[in-house]
């Protein structure tokens, strides 16, 4: 089973009801995207969660009806402790960027959606770290002008972009 994976969607489960509590107490206009957001998180979470469930039953049925055991080689045994510790790292890594998130989300209200958004993208992408930097760069910046376009010009709500202390 891959726990990070299984981490990862029950987080995102738990986190996606969260901003759906939270959307019913907007105004109408304002809470139809968090709603769909918090709605197709939780239906990727559930997803996820399935898969992870049901690929792990079938490896077990799969395993229970063969006769034969499987014969470890060398190579196999060589391999094993480099997988094992890349799996055992990849959990702290989405609990990692998870608990940034929340951090970002609480930092916006003191340094602004502009600053909060690019230093959460950066620190997140430095530490997944399968992106290269301009790529990072084009979608940090599309990021931020799509949100900021569907928050300020379609639905006409005030977003923080600046530092309380600069607006």
């Amino acid at each position: 089973m891959n726990v990070s994976r299984l981490v990862l969607g029950i987080f995102a489960i738990g986190l996606a009801a969260t901003f759906y509590v939270n959307a019913l107490g907007y105004p109408d206009k304002a809470a139809n995207i968090p709603l769909i957001y918090s709605v197709v998180v939780v239906l990727l979470g559930v997803a996820m969660v399935g898969q992870e469930v049901f690929s792990t039953i079938r490896r077990r049925q799969s395993s229970a009806g063969e006769a034969a055991p499987p014969t470890h080689d060398d190579t196999a045994s060589e391999e094993t402790p480099a997988s094992e510790q890349a799996s055992r790292s990849k959990p702290w890594k989405a609990m990692l960027v998870f608990l940034l998130a929340a951090l970002y989300l609480y930092s916006i209200s003191m340094l602004g959606y502009l600053i909060a958004t690019v230093g959460f993208m950066v620190v997140a992408l430095a530490m997944i770290g399968y992106v290269s930097w301009r790529f990072a760069a084009i979608g940090i910046v599309l990021l931020v002008i799509v949100v900021c376009s569907v928050f300020i010009g379609f639905l006409g709500l005030p977003m923080p972009l600046l530092p309380p202390l600069l607006s």
